[in-house]
């Protein structure tokens, strides 16, 4: 059980939030490749792995630590690592795709589907 919720890639905090905001709303590929590689007792879905390994920290990649195994990367995302950018007063994530100029992205429907799902199971004024 937690109130606030930091998802962590190569050492790096990436996306923190609130509990409902990393669950309910997650903006990094990265949260988004963990929770469609979550189980789910309601489905036979194929889990979907995330491609490729971590990266070397003893030579850590430039850019992005995560751009080598997200299919979203941008040209940017092996130049320069990505800065905070605020989606709200309690979440942030760190990801070139919140930059004002990058293409819209949205998360994938694996993603989106646990979404729902979770918001079924919710138990009225236990949210």
């Amino acid at each position: 059980m937690a109130d606030k919720v930091a998802v962590m890639y190569a050492g790096k905090i990436v996306e923190y939030g609130t509990a409902d905001d990393i669950f309910y709303d997650p903006k990094h590929p990265y949260t988004w490749a963990l929770l469609s590689s979550m189980p789910s007792l309601d489905t036979r879905d194929t889990l979907e792995a995330i491609p490729g390994t971590p990266p070397n920290m003893i030579y850590p990649p430039k850019g992005d630590a995560f751009a080598d195994r997200n299919k979203y990367a941008m040209k940017i995302d092996f130049e320069k690592e990505p800065p905070f950018f605020k989606v709200s007063d309690t979440h942030y994530a760190a990801t070139w795709l919140l930059h004002p100029d990058s293409p819209k992205v949205d998360p994938p429907r694996s993603v989106t589907d646990r979404i729902k799902a979770m918001k079924k199971m919710e138990v009225p004024g236990n949210v």
